[in-house]
């Protein structure tokens, strides 16, 4: 049935706004792609019958070229990111997600990057794009460095990828860490509820300064510490707006 809901504004969507963005995109700026994608995500999301609760929503609306590293329990973990920021944000994928009917293209069209993970030399070729897009402070990108999602979710996270934080370190980049939770529910066809709780965080930037002398590995620690940390009263508040929404 969720599935069934969705069908009619994703088709309108795609075909109306994603589709023609794709086809567009060597005459288009991201600035211009990254609005065009946005609104088809607006105008979505309604469907999936989101009650989103955001804290520290200063972050929203702001152009600083922070490295945004979230925890990851949902696939549809970018769009949540799309719907929330108002200027563009590029993400680093797996490649098998630019063959995703939609997903594909939507991603695609905002210039995210899609790693073979099982080819070291694309790997690296395609963080050095990365990086010298945050050595220019071009834009904000997104990384979910648990690398894979965590259906556990009575653990907070998975261990955290210290190369994640490889590319910020060395472009002196700020860290924003951002929390999410709930998101998981609105497109699981087991969980029928009438409405769905989301929690969005964002925890204090991590500047170059507080990671100057680290190691990767010791920034992935401190940083999963920050955010399992500020997890727990978001477990905790889920667990409590779990039982209204079952009601």
């Amino acid at each position: 049935m969720k599935y069934l809901r969705l069908a009619l504004p994703l088709f309108i969507a795609y075909f109306f706004i994603i589709l023609p963005t794709i086809l567009t995109k060597p005459w288009t700026t991201l600035d211009y792609r990254y609005r065009q994608v946005r609104k088809a995500v607006r105008f979505v999301f309604p469907v999936l019958h989101i009650d989103l609760t955001v804290s520290h929503e200063s972050y929203l609306s702001t152009k600083e070229p922070y490295l945004i590293i979230s925890n990851h329990h949902a696939m549809l973990d970018p769009f949540l990111m799309i719907y929330l920021m108002v200027h563009p944000v590029r993400f680093i994928s797996k490649k098998e997600v630019r063959r995703y009917p939609i997903i594909g293209d939507a991603t695609s069209s905002i210039d995210a990057l899609f790693i073979n993970r099982n080819d070291v030399r694309s790997q690296v070729r395609l963080f050095q794009v990365m990086k010298a897009s945050m050595a220019k402070k071009e834009t904000r990108w997104v990384i979910y460095p648990e690398g894979k999602r965590n259906r556990q979710l009575s653990n907070p996270m998975l261990p955290m990828k210290p190369g994640s934080f490889k590319h910020a370190m060395e472009t002196q980049t700020t860290i924003l860490p951002m929390i999410t939770f709930g998101f998981h529910r609105p497109i699981n066809p087991k969980i029928k509820w009438k409405r769905y709780p989301v929690q969005v965080d964002f925890l204090p930037p991590i500047t170059p300064a507080m990671y100057a002398g680290k190691t990767t590995q010791e920034l992935a620690d401190m940083v999963q510490n920050m955010m399992e940390l500020a997890s727990k009263p978001l477990i905790e508040q889920d667990i409590k707006l779990s039982r209204q929404y079952i009601k």
